[in-house]
C-alpha cells in the first residue's frame, strides 16, 4: 500500500485495487485521523489533546504481577503455586479469570469491594495450578485478566503466566 501525502490536507492511501482510502491530515499532528474520527479539540487538558470531558479516570489498579513466574505445580506447597498481586486504589469489586492461550476460561475468582481482593491497597492470592474442579492444568502458558469495575469506569489488565511440571 502506498501513501502520498496530499497539500489539500489529505492523505490518499491506494491499497492496489483500485479504491483508495481517504485519511485527514493534521497539522502538528504526527497522528492521522480516519473518516469519522472527531477533530482535536482546541481546549484540551494539559496540552494532552484530551478535553474535560474525555480526561482519563483516575488510575484504579497497579502493580499487578506474579510470582515465581514461571512456576512449577509438581513442588509442594507454596513452592509449587504462584502468587497473583495487585495494588488498588480504592474498595471495588475485582473479577480474576484465568485463561489457556486458545481462550478457554481455566478459573474464575470474584472478590467484593472491600474483602480480600477488592480492599484498598495490597492484595494477593494464590493459584496452584488446578482449574475449577480441582484437576491439575497443563503445563504451557495461560493468561490472567483481572477486570474491575465501577460507577465512573471499568478497568481491565491482562498478566501472562507460566506453567511448568
Amino acid at each position: 500500500m502506498a501513501l502520498a501525502l496530499m497539500t489539500s490536507g489529505s492523505v490518499q492511501a491506494d491499497n492496489g485495487s483500485g479504491s483508495d482510502v481517504a485519511m485527514a491530515y493534521v497539522p502538528g499532528n504526527p497522528l492521522l485521523q480516519m473518516p469519522g474520527m472527531a477533530p482535536r479539540n482546541s481546549g484540551s487538558v494539559s496540552g494532552s489533546g484530551l478535553s474535560g470531558t474525555q480526561a482519563l479516570p483516575p488510575q484504579i489498579i497497579s502493580d499487578v504481577s506474579n510470582a515465581p513466574n514461571p512456576f512449577d505445580s509438581r513442588k509442594g506447597g507454596l513452592e509449587g503455586q504462584t502468587r497473583i498481586s495487585y495494588v488498588l486504589s480504592q474498595d471495588v469489586p475485582v473479577r480474576v479469570t484465568l485463561y489457556d492461550l486458545l481462550g478457554f476460561r481455566v478459573r474464575r475468582w470474584d472478590f467484593s469491594a472491600g474483602q480480600t481482593g477488592g480492599r484498598a491497597g495490597f492484595n494477593s492470592f494464590m493459584w496452584d495450578g488446578t482449574n475449577e474442579t480441582g484437576r491439575k492444568v497443563s503445563k504451557g502458558g495461560y493468561l490472567a485478566q483481572i477486570e474491575i469495575e465501577t460507577a465512573s469506569t471499568v478497568a481491565t489488565v491482562v498478566r501472562k503466566i507460566g506453567l511448568i511440571h
